[in-house]
């Protein structure tokens, strides 16, 4: 293991959302061989059991608690039962998420209001009950998952896009209110996860256990934005400068890159 990477995990307590599958589940085993306190939450505690019984001989400890970070209450005692245990929390990945069409031809209120309450709400829920751990102890790593996708409102795909750049944008003014803190934002391309797994024009296709590493090894770096592959990072300034003129020809030709076929889930 990178001499970098061993002193800043090293014994790190560390909570990830979605845990339980897709990236969340990659991480804890990227982090797993640095010792790691996890608090690993999801909504499915049986793969979380899995998943530690996997990792049993690592050094690592796992703390599991079933939380639906739809519901704030069950994020904010997770994250106070935990803090009680470990009694601190160094980093937080706010992970959770999950994706689907939201198009003019397949619009149903149920699931984009599910979306938000996923994406965004359930983000806000467990940012601001790990900021006020670690605002009190005046060190820790805030980590947000974002994506691509909040390059521009994507055709398709306009709530979820829609939550990941609020999310951003949320997570930018937090790196200025909170300087004592480290604040990540990263934006992954497509990792083949259950999440894009029905979109058949994945381009640049990460594996999780790859996209893992490179994530460990940002927030390690201290950057304060992480974009991957490289490829994606230049596709994102270049889209995210286009005029709107420009951009909404591209993105009509191009719809279909961002329409998954199925719903999925981390």
């Amino acid at each position: 293991m990178p001499n970098s990477l061993t002193s800043f995990w090293s014994s790190k307590s560390v909570l990830i959302t979605g845990a339980s599958s897709g990236l969340g589940w990659a991480l804890v085993h990227a982090l797993a061989p640095y010792k790691i306190h996890f608090c690993l939450l999801s909504r499915r505690e049986k793969e979380l059991q899995l998943l530690a019984g996997q990792l049993r001989n690592c050094g690592s400890r796992f703390w599991i608690r079933a939380c639906d970070v739809r519901n704030r209450q069950e994020v904010e005692r997770a994250v106070q039962d935990f803090v009680k245990e470990s009694g601190r929390l160094d980093v937080a990945w706010v992970n959770s998420g999950i994706g689907g069409e939201t198009s003019r031809h397949k619009w149903e209120w149920d699931f984009v209001e599910r979306m938000i309450d996923t994406n965004f709400k359930g983000a806000l829920y467990t940012a601001q009950a790990c900021l006020e751990v670690m605002s009190k102890q005046k060190l820790g790593a805030l980590v947000g998952i974002c994506s691509i996708a909040s390059m521009r409102g994507l055709p398709a795909r306009s709530i979820y896009s829609a939550g990941k750049i609020a999310l951003t944008y949320y997570l930018e003014a937090l790196a200025v209110e909170y300087p004592e803190l480290q604040i990540t934002t990263i934006h992954p391309g497509f990792v083949d996860t259950a999440i894009n797994r029905g979109n058949p024009n994945r381009i640049f296709l990460q594996t999780p256990e790859h996209a893992a590493q490179m994530m460990i090894k940002a927030v390690a770096k201290k950057k304060r934005e992480y974009i991957y592959p490289w490829q994606m990072k230049i596709i994102f300034h270049l889209i995210r400068a286009l005029p709107f003129g420009i951009y909404k020809r591209l993105a009509r030709r191009m719809i279909h890159l961002s329409r998954p076929s199925s719903t999925a889930s981390e």
